[in-house]
């Protein structure tokens, strides 16, 4: 997944989407990457919070969610791409309109975007050797 996440991170970024990441797993992670990338953008989220207490995202007083990724900044879109489908939420905006999600799964996400970039999507995914299928490919 982290493949194809890597994939999509410029494809959100040009779409300019919001990238927001709930940093809570209930799993553990196994990998060292992985937990570096949680742990630093932990360490993003919570001094955000410490300079600016009202984020505009924010569904909590929890600084751990709805933590926005700057998805121009390519280590934290590399983190996206780590972790995105490993917390207990992800999700991506463009204004009102919700244009990725996935709650927790390894092998599944939610990407509404033109035809044209999923299709674009799947193919370079598929290229760096990711497994992946859309819904309309059954």
């Amino acid at each position: 997944m982290s493949l194809f996440l890597q994939q999509l991170a410029p494809e959100l970024e040009a779409a300019g989407a919001k990238a927001l990441l709930d940093l809570y797993v209930d799993e553990p992670m196994g990998d060292q990457p992985s937990k570096d990338a949680l742990r630093a953008m932990t360490d993003i989220a919570e001094h955000a919070s410490s300079a600016a207490p009202r984020r505009r995202f924010t569904r909590s007083r929890d600084p751990l969610m709805g933590v926005e990724v700057d998805l121009h900044d390519r280590v934290q879109a590399g983190h996206f791409a780590l972790l995105a489908h490993r917390v207990i939420n992800a999700e991506a905006w463009c204004g009102d309109r919700q244009v990725f999600g996935t709650v927790e799964s390894p092998t599944r996400v939610w990407v509404d975007l033109p035809e044209a970039v999923i299709e674009s999507l799947l193919a370079r995914g598929r290229k760096a050797g990711a497994e992946l299928r859309s819904r309309s490919e059954g």
